[in-house]
This record gives C-alpha cells, sequence and structure tokens, in this order.
C-alpha cells in the first residue's frame, strides 16, 4: 500500500482503511496549485473507492481543483495517553489517507446522488428529502468527487499481527 517509514502501524487492509472513512465525521482535503498547498476541513461521504464533498461555487479549493485535479484527503481519529512523565505521554489513533483526481460533479443525477449520500451519513433518512427541485435552488453549491486510487491506513498502538 505505501513506503511507510513505520510499517508496524501500517493498516494493510483495505477493508480496515476503507472503515476508518466511514468512521469520521470530518476529513481534510489538500490540494496544491503553483507550489502553494492548501488543506481544509470538510464533511464528506466515502463510498465504493470514491470520496464526495460539497463547497460554496467560489470556494478556493474548487478553484484549485480546476487548475491541478490531484488531491490528498486525510481523516483520522485517537486520544491521548497520558503517564507520569511527558515523555511517557502518546497517541492512541487510526488514521487513513487518500490520493486521487478531483473533479466536479456536473450532471443533475450525479449532484443529486452525491449529494444525498453525504446528507443520508448525517442524517440518516433524510437525504431523500433532496429533490431535484430542491437542488435547483441551490445552484451555487458544487459537489466534489475524488476518484480515490491510493490509500494507506496507520494505527497505533501497532495493529495485532493475526
Amino acid at each position: 500500500m505505501s513506503d511507510m517509514r513505520r510499517k508496524e502501524k501500517e493498516i494493510k487492509d483495505k477493508v480496515v482503511v476503507e472503515e476508518v472513512f466511514r468512521q469520521n465525521d470530518v476529513g481534510r482535503l489538500a490540494t496544491a496549485v503553483d507550489g502553494e498547498p492548501y488543506i481544509v476541513p470538510m464533511n464528506f461521504a466515502y463510498i465504493s473507492d470514491k470520496i464526495y464533498l460539497h463547497s460554496h461555487k467560489d470556494g478556493k479549493k474548487i478553484k484549485d481543483i480546476q487548475k491541478n485535479p490531484r488531491v490528498c484527503f486525510e481523516v483520522d481519529s485517537g486520544e491521548i495517553v497520558t503517564g507520569e512523565n511527558p515523555c511517557d505521554f502518546s497517541w492512541r489513533y487510526r488514521s487513513a489517507v487518500a490520493y486521487g483526481e478531483a473533479r466536479i460533479v456536473e450532471s443533475k443525477e450525479e449532484r443529486l446522488k452525491a449529494l444525498r449520500l453525504i446528507s443520508e451519513k448525517y442524517s440518516f433518512g433524510k437525504g431523500k428529502l433532496i429533490t431535484p427541485e430542491l437542488m435547483e435552488k441551490f445552484d451555487h453549491l458544487w459537489l466534489i468527487e475524488i476518484n480515490v486510487d491510493k490509500m494507506t491506513g496507520k494505527m497505533s498502538p501497532a495493529p495485532n499481527k493475526g
């Protein structure tokens, strides 16, 4: 999956990496244009090697994707592990990073599907309330689809070697 330095912490099972994406509510979209990196936290939905996001059409991330569609998307969760001494402190976590090509979703059908997926994640059962008529009122709302071509995952403590 990757050239991770701490190989013992690598999550090698794609199903587990996908679980990290599904279980987190906020991810970070990273873009880079003209050598200038940009990262922003976002709500999202992950399904079948695709990440769906929404944004205002005038957002920086939209302009960045139009100039350079290569993006990175990261999610993580964890908690601090305390100790007697500062050097004993640690972090118990799971994280995942997806690399891929982003595109602006343009067809009405795909836009509706993407927004329903995101809505279902955050308000289960209510995605169906988003109708084509409602979408017409939100022409400033653009949907982004990231086609994931590589994923990595990491956890601490290291996964069991089962």
